[in-house]
């Protein structure tokens, strides 16, 4: 019987310019990526609506397939509790290899005022499983 199953990994970021590495193996029993989101996590006062914090990209299948390369959003709090959709939520639809690597990376972008503050990328795949 087929089920839905969400993971996330949560990447963090130390200082401007930083680049973190995105390096997991899904569950066995997954068959299909269905959804990818990616959203910045943390607290920064003075940034008021959404805005693109850094890039991320993303391989399935120790390589063989790469769909995403894009920027990735963050929502301030307030912004977050008017909206009504998700945002950097992506539909994909890629047949997954058991055990096979998830890479790929995150690049901060730099778009933070001094004192840089350290903060979380959260990216989290959307499965279908066995």
């Amino acid at each position: 019987m087929e089920s839905v199953r969400r993971i996330t990994q949560v990447l963090e970021v130390k200082e401007a310019g930083a680049v973190v590495p995105i390096d997991l193996v899904l569950p066995s029993e997954a068959k299909e990526c269905f959804g990818l989101q990616a959203i910045v996590t943390g607290l920064f006062p003075g940034v008021e609506s959404v805005i693109d914090f850094g890039e991320f990209s993303i391989s399935f299948n120790g390589s063989d397939a790469h769909p995403v390369h894009q920027l990735v959003p963050y929502e301030s709090a307030e912004a977050r509790q008017v909206s009504t959709t998700r945002i950097g939520l992506l539909p994909l639809s890629i047949a997954l290899i058991s055990g096979s690597p998830v890479t790929g990376f995150y690049r901060d972008l730099g778009r933070q005022q001094e004192p840089f503050t350290p903060y979380q990328v959260r990216v989290s795949f959307n499965l279908i499983t066995e």
